[in-house]
């Protein structure tokens, strides 16, 4: 435990006890020279109750909340600032891999530009967790296929020569995009992860609903019950904290897309979105 935070806690705890004693003692007092209609001293003790905790919690919070602006307005500056030299970088990698023609040189430059990109998701991926604070409403629109597309590219990075075929219609959304290619990169980067003997893994449209499907390792009906559970995994020699599926649930009950799993151990999981809530029907 940091200093800072020893102090901290140390104030709430003294402050907590002595508004605590406080109330005792006011308690007795009106318990013992109030005779007839002792039931009503309950209101007044309650109400200075609710008043000395809110003074006390406000000060004792204060530095808390105080390093928590200090702190929020730190990282909206950083990721502001972050985009700069990110662009330098991009612009001067153009540059140097045009003029270049050693191979290996050329395979450095490929590897910085990854580096980049990777710099680069996680800017938006702070960027969008900051927008998504501010703004009530992330929602805008897009079309499936494009955003399925551009997740199927980025996981075939990562595939290891499994194939994913898909085939989803060109239809409009009004989601939080970001949101959305969470949810699918998650559930096909699970499909991948879990896969067996380099079977082929699915992503298709059927009416309303959008289905990620493979023939991986499969989970029994206890695994199911437990899928979605934080930090849960089927197999803990796999990558990974358990974190995924948790944040697709907590998505689509944000967003009103039921979700149902349909798995059988050895044989493969089946995992359907019913996305009708987020078409833009006009």
């Amino acid at each position: 435990m940091r200093s800072s935070d020893r102090i901290f806690f140390i104030r709430s705890v003294l402050a907590f006890s002595v508004a605590i004693c406080f109330v005792a003692l006011f308690g007795i007092a009106l318990w013992e020279y109030l005779e007839e209609s002792k039931v009503w001293f309950i209101v007044p003790l309650l109400v200075t109750s609710l008043i000395i905790g809110y003074l006390i919690v406000s000060y004792t919070l204060s530095s808390l909340f105080k390093t928590n602006r200090f702190l929020d307005i730190l990282l909206k500056d950083t990721l502001h600032e972050l985009n700069i030299p990110l662009s330098v970088i991009n612009a001067n990698l153009q540059m140097l891999q045009a003029d270049e023609q050693d191979v290996k040189k050329l395979k450095r430059l490929e590897r910085i530009e990854l580096a980049s990109k990777d710099l680069y998701t996680l800017y938006q991926e702070v960027d969008y967790y900051i927008k998504k604070e501010i703004q009530s409403d992330v929602r805008e629109k897009f079309y499936l296929d494009e955003l399925v597309t551009k997740v199927v590219e980025k996981q075939k990075e990562m595939a290891n020569g499994v194939d994913i075929f898909y085939n989803v219609l060109h239809v409009e959304l009004f989601a939080d995009k970001h949101g959305l290619a969470k949810v699918i990169s998650n559930l096909v980067h699970n499909a991948l992860k879990y896969n067996q003997n380099h079977n082929p893994l699915s992503i298709f449209q059927e009416e309303d609903t959008l289905i990620i499907k493979d023939q991986g390792i499969g989970m029994s009906e206890a695994e199911l019950f437990l899928a979605f559970n934080r930090y849960y995994q089927g197999d803990t020699t796999k990558e990974g904290y358990g974190i995924g599926l948790s944040l697709v649930k907590a998505y689509c009950d944000e967003f009103k897309i039921a979700m149902r799993i349909n798995s059988q151990k050895n044989v493969g999981t089946e995992v359907i979105l019913d996305i009708a809530y987020l078409l833009n029907k006009k």
